[in-house]
């Protein structure tokens, strides 16, 4: 009976003491994590926790949920977006940087990985948040080809509105100007820029951009496209052109030089738009003006050049510069005074023959020199003297190619667009400038005056030889 009676005892005082606990738990304070409202939920977004998505890296998106703790949250994954995986989901403990220090919550990340570059769109996740169930939607999201790997991209954009990049065929009519910018992205220096045009066509250089001249900072990614050079180009002639070849050497975001390729067009040139053909009676008078000298304003000046008078005595310097040797003849200095006081541009220097004849002549003996030593044995010398020919072969070349191209002087006049009389192109070429000459035929010469190319008779050229 005594053991039954403690028992009883013992139980009694047991479930009083719980009821006690369970009415305190009620009545204290509650300092613990509190639920939170379905409305809240809703208002709730998964965003991207970097500035820039790259394929290849992990990348996160995050939700902060108040006042709730990371074992009373379930997330489950939807339906992936192709290209995207799913890498991992972490909970983690959360203090608020606002309100007070009883702010409390969870953030909930999510971590994925891309395949490809472009737009990604992903399914709302499936949360349950104490006994509350809501769907969180993400963010939309962009990711770009990775930094370390991107190659750079060049892509044109043209003036004209009817012209777009994605057109391969341009249509146009001979004598108009196509303007457009070469365009660069995934790239912090554009290192080497250079052109080869078709014939039959002028071409001018308008503008180049920064990234020309210095390298963009690459410690931030830069997502945008950067203008590289702008260039204007008019096609003088009917028929099928392709587009001018560029050279392009960039070095990409993560420092690898690459050799960029530029997009090519076919360009369709039809006859010159608007030609009038003149009749017998037609008024000479109409076309008066297009020769008469331009008004000056009186807030203008114009620089005013005298023409050369005697050709021959400017060819003559440029001979005698050929035939001797820079900084013993003053037929450079004398030369050009002569272009400065017209108002020319020529090259610096004439490639001087009796250089070339150096180099060779140097060239020679080392050669010999090197199979000589290696007769008798005598290795260094004779690895010395070969390096030495490699040196002066390279140079050589170089300068034999320089003097031996054919170039001439321009007695003045209009180039022409094709080799036949009467087809001028509107471009003038002043008396007395430097020309180089492309190719010729019975009668005519295709030349090079700086940036404009054009058919002359062979009449007017005086060479240089």
């Amino acid at each position: 009976m005594e053991k039954s009676a403690a028992k009883t005892r013992r139980f009694c005082i047991g479930l009083l003491a719980f009821v006690l606990l369970e009415t305190a738990s009620i009545l204290a304070p509650q300092k613990s994590f509190g639920a939170v409202s379905w409305q809240y939920l809703q208002g709730l977004r998964l965003r991207k926790t970097e500035k820039y998505f790259f394929t290849a890296n992990e990348c996160s998106f995050a939700v902060n949920i108040e006042n709730v703790s990371p074992d009373k949250i379930s997330a489950a994954i939807n339906d992936l977006p192709q290209g995207a995986s799913f890498v991992r989901q972490r909970k983690e403990n959360y203090i608020s940087s606002v309100g007070t220090s009883e702010s409390y919550g969870t953030r909930l990340i999510m971590t994925f990985k891309f395949d490809a570059p472009g737009s990604y769109q992903f399914r709302a996740i499936d949360v349950q948040v104490d006994t509350w169930w809501a769907h969180i939607p993400f963010e939309s999201v962009y990711v770009y080809e990775n930094p370390s790997t991107a190659k750079p991209k060049i892509s044109i954009t043209f003036d004209d509105s009817r012209f777009t990049a994605a057109s391969r065929t341009l249509e146009m009519s001979a004598g108009q100007h196509l303007k457009f910018t070469l365009n660069i992205r995934y790239a912090t220096n554009v290192y080497d820029l250079s052109w080869s045009i078709p014939e039959n066509s002028l071409f001018k250089e308008v503008e180049r951009f920064d990234i020309t001249r210095q390298s963009i900072n690459s410690d931030e990614f830069n997502p945008n496209t950067l203008p590289v050079a702008t260039f204007d180009w008019q096609p003088l002639s009917e028929g099928v052109y392709n587009f001018p070849e560029f050279n392009v050497k960039a070095i990409s975001l993560g420092g690898t030089r690459y050799n960029v390729v530029v997009p090519g067009y076919t360009v369709k040139v039809g006859p010159v738009a608007g030609r009038h053909y003149l009749d017998d009676d037609d008024e000479p008078s109409l076309y008066a003006n297009a020769f008469s000298d331009y008004l000056e304003s009186p807030t203008q000046k114009r620089t005013s050049y005298d023409e050369v008078e005697d050709i021959e005595a400017l060819l003559e310097l440029h001979k005698a510069e050929r035939y001797s040797i820079p900084f013993f003849s003053s037929a450079r200095t004398e030369r050009r005074k002569i272009e400065s006081d017209a108002g020319l541009n020529s090259a610096d220097w004439e490639p001087s023959i009796p250089i070339m004849i150096v180099i060779l002549a140097v060239l020679v003996v080392m050669i010999v020199l090197t199979v000589l030593f290696f007769i008798l044995h005598r290795i260094p010398n004779a690895a010395l003297c070969l390096a030495m020919s490699v040196v002066f072969l390279g140079l050589g070349v170089f300068y034999t190619h320089w003097t031996l191209k054919k170039s001439a002087l321009f007695t003045g006049g209009e180039i022409s667009q094709v080799p036949e009389s009467g087809s001028g192109a509107g471009v003038f070429i002043s008396k007395g400038s430097l020309v180089n000459i492309q190719k010729r035929t019975d009668n005519w010469s295709y030349i090079r005056c700086n940036d404009t190319y054009g058919w002359v008779m062979n009449e007017t050229l005086l060479p240089i030889e």
